[in-house]
């Protein structure tokens, strides 16, 4: 892979965009990619560390920078637009934004309860409606519905929307860049998250369908010249817009059960084969440090986390890369890890 080939022409296009137009204040960050041996960092090649891990933005020699870990080609156009992505996740950060949600604990404490699911189901059939042809009923029905599942599962709705506050308005800002960049590429985009949002199954695990329905939220609320904070308080945008809106809990056309019983099972299943297959790689209870939230699972006292999974202690992590299951009978605490 020629990172400084792909490099230059993901800058070329990373120039093009106004970033004033993205959000309020956002500006170009540096960038890096990297692959397993090699790192090129703001037109250089650099030694490859372990700061290196995902894509996100990091905090790297005094400043913030975003980074992708290229594993196969892309349209630099494309790459483009993600990177402005986790660009953004930095800008976050440098502005002290307090709204980045325990992805952890959630894993021990979001519940995945049938009423919430299937309100949030219609909520969703609502969103996307709402980008095609707005009206002011049904955008009153969609605010009614969230604020009764915010009254009446507070944990869910709290997480939920702060998933929404920080990967919600990064995925916007990508959209967005993408618009101006090619309106093609744009087009293609926007159709894919709503085509997401609208598809219930993929309301398991939550973390991921929140980056595409603050997304939504976002752009339907820009069509519509409805203002909302593009500041850094307390308080995300999902919960401040519900105001003074009474709650009101409608019929919901769709039934979760059989998809969370689905869901459980097959979390069953790896665990259980993890487990028989028995190839531990740590069976000293230790903290889990960080995991891949994005899809991760909470079954049976154990987690399932995809790629990576890191753990130890903030003196001493450990870092293995693949599949894993983590059997953890304390909070945030690792008793054994098998790899998958």
């Amino acid at each position: 892979m020629d990172l400084e080939k792909l490099y230059t022409a993901v800058k070329t296009q990373i120039d093009r965009v106004d970033f004033s137009k993205l959000w309020a204040d956002f500006k170009p960050l540096k960038f890096a990619l990297y692959t397993d041996q090699t790192c090129f960092l703001d037109g250089a090649y650099i030694e490859k560390t372990e700061a290196f891990l995902a894509n996100t933005s990091i905090f790297y020699n005094g400043e913030w920078i975003a980074i992708w870990y290229v594993q196969e080609d892309m349209d630099p156009v494309v790459l483009a637009s993600k990177l402005i992505h986790e660009m953004f996740h930095g800008f976050q950060r440098m502005h002290g934004e307090s709204r980045f949600p325990d992805d952890l604990d959630a894993l021990y404490h979001y519940r995945y309860e049938e009423e919430n699911l299937n309100l949030k189901a219609k909520e969703n059939q609502l969103l996307c409606s709402l980008l095609t042809g707005f009206d002011q009923e049904t955008f009153a029905i969609f605010l009614q519905i969230r604020k009764y599942r915010a009254e009446a599962f507070s944990y869910a709705y709290r997480y939920e929307s702060c998933v929404e506050q920080i990967e919600g308005t990064a995925n916007y800002v990508e959209l967005c860049s993408l618009r101006q960049m090619s309106a093609e590429l744009f087009k293609k985009r926007l159709l894919q998250i709503q085509e997401h949002v609208m598809d219930p199954s993929n309301l398991l695990p939550i973390r991921g369908i929140c980056y595409d329905t603050g997304t939504l939220l976002l752009y339907v609320m820009k069509q519509n010249k409805m203002a909302y904070d593009e500041g850094f308080s307390a308080v995300t945008i999902s919960e401040n817009m519900l105001g003074s809106v009474e709650g009101k809990k409608y019929p919901s056309e769709y039934s979760t059960k059989d998809m969370v019983d689905s869901f459980y099972l097959q979390a069953v299943n790896i665990i259980r084969k993890a487990v028989e297959k028995h190839e531990l790689v740590m069976e000293t209870p230790c903290d889990i440090l960080a995991l891949n939230v994005y899809d991760a699972v909470f079954c049976d006292d154990h987690i399932i986390s995809r790629y990576f999974v890191m753990f130890g202690s903030e003196e001493n992590p450990r870092l293995e890369y693949g599949d894993f299951v983590v059997e953890t009978r304390d909070y945030k605490k690792a008793t054994k890890i098998y790899r998958i």
